[in-house]
């Protein structure tokens, strides 16, 4: 039996210019912001790495990997863990440094708008732009960020 899904459970994840809206499924934990052990020769986006539950994690930010502006203030910051989506892989979980806490919410047809994604120039990492009641939220690809993260870290 096919069923249709008619709600998403969801985070609305706040970044310091735009907003992520990722399935609930997606988050591990959300941390308080703490240093970070930098990486020498690293991308820009890649902020350092995390001691977090007896593993090293990679630390991001999802700014630069969405080809926003960077963060200035870091006011209110918290360290966001996902949960990795492709099988099979090196890393189980990735860190972001986001500017709040996520708010959970159903995604429904009720609530969501219109794909934005033709009206904006977005990089790979953005599987679409989207209007979520008042206001807009990205949806990153959350494999194809994976896949550049295991890409570098694997190299560290």
């Amino acid at each position: 039996m096919n069923a249709v899904v008619e709600k998403v459970r969801s985070l609305w994840v706040p970044l310091e210019e735009s907003s992520l809206l990722v399935p609930n499924v997606a988050i591990a934990e959300v941390i308080n912001y703490q240093p970070l052990d930098l990486v020498q020769d690293g991308p820009e986006w890649l902020l350092g790495r995390l001691r977090w539950r007896n593993q090293e994690l990679p630390v991001v930010s999802m700014e630069r990997l969405l080809g926003l502006n960077p963060p200035q203030s870091g006011r209110g910051a918290r360290i966001t863990v996902f949960n990795t989506v492709k099988p099979d892989t090196m890393l189980a979980f990735f860190a972001a440094v986001t500017a709040g806490i996520p708010r959970l919410l159903n995604a429904d047809a009720d609530s969501l708008g219109a794909s934005l994604r033709a009206d904006r120039n977005l990089p790979t990492t953005v599987a679409d732009c989207i209007e979520l009641d008042t206001a807009e939220a990205l949806i990153p690809d959350l494999e194809a960020i994976q896949t550049l993260i295991e890409e570098v870290w694997k190299s560290l």
